[in-house]
């Protein structure tokens, strides 16, 4: 005689395993190594590579404006709406391949480059993975909230990393010492008092 209440746990352990093991991909899939990118997304891919990865269905080909609306782009967006979310910037716009910049953003993307940085990363944990304090441009404007880690840790030509905060709890003349175009301190005393956290993650390809 069998226990039917074990048989039936067991199944359902077998179940969830199965359905972890064709839908997760290995984390792996998502990190990026400044300059080089990783074995599947690097200089020499193609949008036709990523296609037969990922699926026709997955990758849509748009136009974006950038530098105050001055730089027209034209690339190709993968798994739009969704964690695994982004878009490359190709070298070549006749064949599509050979990117020349990666872009994530998105408050549950699950792209990070290998020094641990990503999307949503705290101001505070910013400045202890890069050994010191920075600096950043002023917040709400098209410049607004790129770092510059001043000679630390986390200083490289091959990615920008874009702040952005929640402002909810400042008054007026606290908002003014952040916002514009101008250069602010990751030791100002305002930011204390509000979430400061990474938005945008642009990577460059070498």
């Amino acid at each position: 005689m069998y226990d039917k209440k074990f048989t039936k746990q067991v199944a359902t352990v077998i179940i969830l395993f199965f359905i972890s093991s064709v839908y997760s991909q290995p984390q792996n899939d998502f990190v990026l190594t400044p300059c080089y990118g990783s074995n599947i997304l690097n200089n020499k891919t193609s949008e036709a590579d990523l296609i037969k990865i990922v699926g026709k269905k997955n990758v849509e080909r748009v136009e974006r404006w950038y530098d105050e609306g001055t730089e027209r782009v034209v690339g190709s967006v993968f798994f739009k709406n969704t964690p695994q979310s982004f878009f490359i910037k190709w070298k070549d716009t006749v064949n599509f391949k050979n990117p020349d910049w990666l872009e994530v953003h998105g408050d549950s993307s699950v792209w990070t480059l290998d020094n641990g940085v990503k999307i949503g990363t705290t101001l505070q944990e910013l400045v202890k993975l890069n050994g010191k304090q920075f600096n950043f441009s002023g917040f709400d404007w098209d410049y607004g909230g790129y770092a510059t880690f001043e000679k630390g840790k986390l200083e490289n030509d091959c990615y920008s990393i874009r702040l952005y905060y929640d402002y909810k709890d400042l008054f007026e003349n606290e908002w003014n010492q952040i916002v514009g175009d101008k250069i602010i301190s990751t030791n100002n005393p305002v930011l204390k008092k509000i979430k400061v956290y990474v938005d945008e993650i642009i990577f460059y390809f070498q």
